[in-house]
């Protein structure tokens, strides 16, 4: 009973600082708010330029073009976003592995190594996340003529938290996240296009979990009109490879396709991810120790409204 308690009060804590940023919407003068559901990564946004000017629109812009533009504002940030965000499959994880009365966790098992509540949550180490991004930000049109508005991003991101999640379980750790980020979107009168793309390192307080490097891309496609077996016309792809911030060794990949189905009369987009995270020894220590290299099959089912 008492492990429980306290796994519920660092839940309730976690959901009482995304409080602050949901409260921070009534009070703010200025700049603009964004807010994204999902079952995976939810999250509310703040953000307004640091000298008040306006976001820079550049009219109609191809994707490499608005690449182009992005770096060339990158030198002097101007461009600033406080993000709080809840990963809630991950966390319902969590709670179910740790609420050992139900069993519903056990009766997930299909076979020793196998739990289909780590298949749909590997992937995610932190229940939540604080995060700071400066840089550069800038609206356009997209080449087709259709006059739609897009955004796009470029700047350094710092992001916070003090738990980690392995295997469904939470571990004591203050990490720190400090990273490069291109992300943006390209909404077109038949399809959307998004894309992420990061570099980054990973710090963490907890002398059993390896500080890491990695690298990170992340890109997707939604078109309402187009092939619903399409993995192209509807579908995305994301991969992470990390390596041992000190030696340089690796500790692990991540790569996942993901389907999307568009329901064009409801406007929603349905998804399948499948993929893959695979860790090595190298990523642990002590207690925590993986005593050989594992991959975990990746099963993760969404909605987008």
């Amino acid at each position: 009973m008492g492990r429980q308690e306290s796994v519920n009060k660092r839940l309730k804590r976690i959901l009482w600082l995304l409080s602050i940023g949901c409260c921070a919407h009534v009070y703010g003068s200025s700049g603009e708010w964004e807010h994204e559901l999902d079952p995976y990564y939810t999250n509310i946004a703040y953000f307004k330029t640091l000298d008040d000017s306006p976001v820079p629109e550049l009219g109609e812009r191809s994707e490499s073009e608005v690449y182009r533009d992005l770096f060339y504002r990158s030198y002097l940030p101007r461009f600033v976003l406080v993000e709080a965000s809840v990963n809630p499959m991950p966390v319902l994880g969590v709670i179910l592995k740790s609420d050992d009365a139900s069993g519903i966790y056990d009766n997930m098992k299909v076979t020793q190594d196998l739990n289909l509540v780590e298949v749909a949550t590997a992937g995610f180490e932190e229940p939540y996340a604080l995060s700071l991004f400066l840089g550069n930000m800038v609206k356009y049109e997209s080449a087709d003529g259709s006059g739609i508005q897009s955004k796009g991003f470029m700047g350094y991101l710092a992001s916070y938290g003090h738990l980690h999640i392995r295997k469904n379980k939470l571990v004591d750790d203050r990490w720190g996240e400090f990273e490069w980020k291109l992300k943006g979107d390209q909404i077109l009168s038949d399809r959307n296009l998004s894309w992420s793309f990061r570099l980054g390192f990973k710090i963490h307080d907890n002398p059993l979990i390896t500080d890491e490097f990695y690298v990170a891309l992340k890109r997707e496609r939604v078109q309402e009109k187009g092939d619903i077996y399409s993995w192209i016309e509807n579908g995305g792809i994301e991969f992470k490879y990390r390596m041992d911030r000190e030696t340089g060794a690796t500790i692990g990949q991540q790569l996942i396709v993901d389907k999307k189905i568009p329901i064009v009369k409801k406007g929603w987009v349905v998804s399948l991810g499948i993929g893959f995270v695979r860790d090595t020894p190298r990523k642990y220590k002590g207690e925590l120790l993986i005593d050989e290299t594992t991959t975990s099959f990746v099963l993760r089912p969404s909605i987008a409204f």
